[in-house]
């Protein structure tokens, strides 16, 4: 966004200025943060007052080593509010956190379908914000990342299989339901979000965060930005054909890639397999038919050297191994994390997807698995938070 500069700008950009330094350096006298930023000293009294009042910053006294007056520090304070993160995929998962991601509460629920669900989680969001009041700390807004293409701003989940949820107005539902400012999101988005501000991310410009599970699905954060496309539906790499045979069919519920590559997709591979007779571990453990396979239980043989289980292992490698290559030429990102369930098996999958990778692409981009695990959707939601509710602003050269 272009702004005309003017006072109030100017003021604005400045306290963005201070804030940043102290979360970043602080605790830091006003002395030493007039410096740095080649502020007037007039200019720093005022902005840590502002900030001061506000609750943002603190002041401690530090002892002169020299023996003289002790000088004064500010720093900046995370409680100063607090902010509820929420993921729904297999369960709902919730926290509270500070102004600096740390999470200070967790509260979880099972994942219902249809109306339920979304009473479910309203249910998670009051206990956090029961937290919140225990701890006598205003809460600054409520993130959330369901399992669907979610339209940006209005928040509506356009379709979530897993949820039965088609053009659920979810953030509007949520805030009248809370009377909290909310913004819902695609929770791979969040995923992305949460690894570049905490996790393997960090300091990324360029990142692609693919997670496995039931879905597929890929956030993309390009130029530091979260890259969501026109029609809210950037990323849905579940959706991508692996070959021509796949053409000419309807993808109504998951799409090409995850009904192959996803869990269930690896269950239903492993299945026929058992059903044609081939010999295997997995036979005993499900009770010979498959029908009471997991995907688990699939990758677990796997790890064990199960002829049956690695030979759907790498049909599963192969699959994604298209989909990375498609995105890697595409993009050409800095960085690829692997999170969602099947990040858990990420030994078996990183360094065979390299492998297949060789000689195809111009440039690889180093495969790594998620810090974070399954905190990344949650920290993500809060990140979107503080950056939707923020006066704050960053000032970069072109």
């Amino acid at each position: 966004m272009r702004r005309t500069g003017n006072a109030s700008l100017l003021r604005r950009v400045n306290r963005s200025a201070v804030l940043e330094l102290l979360r970043t350096a602080g605790p830091l006298p006003r002395a030493e943060i007039a410096r740095r930023l080649q502020l007037s000293a007039p200019t720093i009294t005022r902005i840590a007052a502002a900030l001061l009042e506000d609750g943002l910053v603190l002041e401690r006294e530090t002892i002169d080593s020299t023996g003289g007056r002790p000088a004064t520090l500010l720093q900046f304070n995370p409680r100063a509010s607090l902010v509820i993160g929420i993921y729904i995929g297999q369960s709902i998962v919730g926290a509270l956190a500070d102004l600096s991601g740390e999470i200070i509460r967790r509260h979880s629920a099972p994942a219902l379908p249809g109306r339920d669900g979304i009473t479910q989680v309203v249910k998670v969001i009051e206990a956090l914000r029961r937290n919140a009041v225990e701890m006598a700390i205003p809460v600054r807004g409520v993130g959330v990342g369901a399992p669907s293409i979610v339209t940006y701003p209005e928040g509506i989940v356009v379709w979530s299989p897993s949820l039965g949820w088609r053009n659920v107005p979810l953030q509007q539902m949520l805030q009248q339901a809370l009377d909290l400012p909310v913004f819902v999101e695609n929770e791979v988005n969040l995923i992305a979000l949460g690894e570049r501000w905490q996790g393997a991310g960090r300091g990324i410009e360029n990142m692609i965060c693919i997670s496995l599970g039931d879905g597929i699905g890929a956030g993309l954060v390009l130029n530091g930005r979260l890259y969501r496309g026109s029609h809210s539906a950037s990323g849905e790499v579940g959706y991508l054909i692996p070959g021509q045979q796949f053409l000419g069919r309807v993808y109504d519920t998951y799409g090409c890639l995850e009904g192959l590559a996803g869990s269930s997709g690896i269950v239903r591979r492993a299945q026929a397999r058992l059903a044609a007779g081939e010999p295997s571990m997995l036979a005993n453990a499900a009770n010979g038919t498959g029908a009471s396979l997991s995907v688990d239980m699939v990758l677990a043989a796997a790890r064990q050297n199960d002829a049956l289980a690695r030979a759907v292992l790498q049909e599963t490698i192969d699959y994604l191994s298209i989909a990375v290559a498609n995105l890697a030429c595409i993009l050409d990102p800095d960085r690829i994390v692997v999170s969602g369930d099947l990040a858990a098996y990420g030994e078996l999958f990183i360094d065979a997807l390299c492998a297949r990778l060789q000689g195809l692409v111009p440039n690889i981009p180093p495969l790594v698995l998620s810090e974070l695990q399954m905190d990344a959707p949650v920290l993500g939601a809060v990140a979107t938070v503080l950056s939707e509710t923020s006066t704050a602003l960053f000032v970069r050269p072109n």
